[in-house]
């Protein structure tokens, strides 16, 4: 059995898996701001799987990590800082190692790895209280760029120098807009600003330095790219030089809320 550990900055998700990669059971709780409580808590949560034979795990986690000693150095939504996640969890789950990844690495491998016909070079790209991204190559996370931050890319916009996420996140939607993605609706007026005003720019740099035939949006808002897909291709032809590869594919997440959990499962499967 697999156990996948999806850390949010407001909830997290513990997942059992099959062999073949189907959730046998699942259960979350609020995420603490405080790790103590958070190890406590988790704890208790894995008392509802201590009949299950577990031989893997891995933990989403939404920030900087320390791969190799299992560290959490850094997060964006939670004031851990310096955290030995890795043995800490390890110990919970009763294994001797556990793998961490950042959880939007693991949502585009599993994005990814769902597709029929895999793309050789895809970006999978999360837009919802932030942006984050993973590049994923031959169905595998790419380890040159797995620390990339894409949501921190410095751009230009409305004349100051400003985070790519600070203008084109979720969140930045909303404030914009003064409605959710949920609410706009096919006011194509408003998904062509977003897609030619904010979404793209990031994306002419995204696409200039990762060389992808297919972006793959997930997130709040991401999960809305059938709106606004459709205007991304005509400004990413009009920017890009000729020798920069055209995304010839956008494509919405099939997992959705679950693209994390799932890439714990993925990510995990891969490891002896």
């Amino acid at each position: 059995m697999i156990i996948g550990v999806d850390i949010g900055g407001t909830k997290t998700l513990v997942a059992s898996f099959d062999l073949a990669g189907r959730i046998t059971k699942e259960l979350s709780f609020a995420t603490p701001q405080e790790y103590s409580e958070f190890l406590s808590d988790l704890e208790g949560v894995f008392s509802g799987f201590s009949d299950m034979n577990i031989s893997k795990c891995c933990v989403g986690v939404p920030g900087l990590l320390d791969r190799k000693n299992g560290v959490v150095k850094s997060l964006g939504n939670l004031p851990w800082v310096n955290k030995p996640i890795g043995k800490d969890v390890a110990k919970i789950v009763g294994l001797p190692k556990v793998s961490i990844e950042n959880d939007s690495k693991l949502a585009g491998l599993s994005e990814v790895r769902s597709l029929d016909n895999p793309p050789a070079r895809a970006l999978y790209l999360t837009i919802s209280t932030g942006i984050g991204g993973a590049l994923v190559v031959d169905g595998n996370l790419s380890t040159d760029m797995i620390d990339m931050e894409l949501g921190k890319a410095p751009l230009f916009f409305n004349g100051d120098l400003m985070h790519w996420e600070e203008f084109a996140s979720g969140k930045a939607f909303s404030e914009s807009y003064g409605k959710q993605g949920d609410d706009v609706g096919d006011n194509t007026a408003i998904w062509q600003s977003y897609a030619q005003e904010r979404l793209g720019p990031g994306l002419v740099v995204a696409c200039s330095y990762l060389q992808v035939d297919t972006i793959i949006f997930g997130g709040g808002l991401g999960h809305h790219s059938n709106h606004f897909s459709s205007y991304l291709g005509p400004y990413l032809d009009e920017r890009l030089h000729s020798i920069v590869v055209r995304p010839s594919h956008y494509r919405s997440a099939k997992h959705g809320k679950n693209a994390v959990i799932y890439g714990c499962f993925e990510y995990a499967k891969d490891r002896h």
